[in-house]
């Protein structure tokens, strides 16, 4: 596998449950219609994200501190985590690196 390659997707919320398990449960459905089973999706508190966290979902108002957290990350921020054309696309992005 090529180290471009994203292997773990993190949904980060202030209390890593919640709203966060929802969006991360989502995604996984999501993957799996795509056939893309190498890609990890968990969800946790946006304090806990380390440094080489790879890709961070969080809700808008966690992003900065997402950020702050995992600076080299590749970082998507939603409005919604239950309803968000943004899934679609990170979709397509985990697609496209497999190509």
């Amino acid at each position: 596998m090529s180290a471009d390659l994203t292997h773990t997707v993190i949904f980060a919320c202030d209390a890593g449950m919640g709203s966060s398990a929802m969006g991360a449960t989502l995604l996984r459905t999501k993957l799996k219609a795509a056939g893309i089973a190498d890609v990890t999706v968990i969800n946790q508190a946006v304090a806990e994200l380390e440094s080489d966290a790879e890709f961070v979902i969080t809700h808008s108002g966690l992003t900065d501190r997402a950020r702050h957290m995992a600076p080299d990350a590749v970082h998507v921020t939603v409005e919604n985590f239950m309803a968000t054309p943004k899934y679609d696309e990170v979709v397509e992005t985990l697609r496209a690196q497999r190509a």
